[in-house]
């Protein structure tokens, strides 16, 4: 792979919605997008871990990140998407309201995080993206879930 290739894949974010908000997570640690059938919910887990799922054999874990973030979204949204990711060498599914596409950010088009935004703890935040006068917010997913938290999520 070419330097020039590789460097674009760095900057290249999948965008998703929260409610009326638009979040994108780095593509190089995204493994696939799926649609949510046959979660299994777990007893006694935490409110954001929506459950488990079988994809394609393989057993992963799925939250919610809008619980997870304490982000509010409208009651009619389906979550019928999940963005199946890798943290601490464990697949991760992390339901969202839709998944949209991916668009790339060279660094001169992200600004820091600011101190917070809609409640999200900058902690969380790479950055804020520009597109087309849109603001999208950049997230840490390995911070959201640090690979302790995925180790606790019981499978039964």
């Amino acid at each position: 792979m070419s330097k020039a290739t590789n460097k674009q894949i760095i900057d290249q974010y999948i965008i998703f919605n929260l409610g009326d908000e638009e979040y994108a997570v780095p593509i190089s640690i995204v493994e696939e997008i799926v649609k949510i059938q046959n979660l299994i919910k777990v007893p006694k887990s935490k409110n954001y871990f929506a459950g488990i799922m079988d994809i394609r054999g393989k057993v992963v874990r799925m939250i919610d990140l809008a619980k997870r973030l304490n982000i509010k979204t409208s009651v009619d949204s389906s979550h019928d998407r999940a963005i199946v990711i890798k943290v601490g060498g464990k697949s991760v599914g992390i339901i969202v309201d839709k998944v949209s596409h991916v668009v790339t950010f060279p660094q001169n088009q992200i600004d820091p995080p600011p101190p917070s935004v809609k409640g999200i703890s900058s902690r969380y935040i790479i950055g804020v993206g520009k597109k087309d006068n849109r603001f999208i917010i950049l997230i840490d997913i390995e911070k959201i879930l640090t690979a302790e938290e995925v180790s606790e999520m019981s499978l039964g």
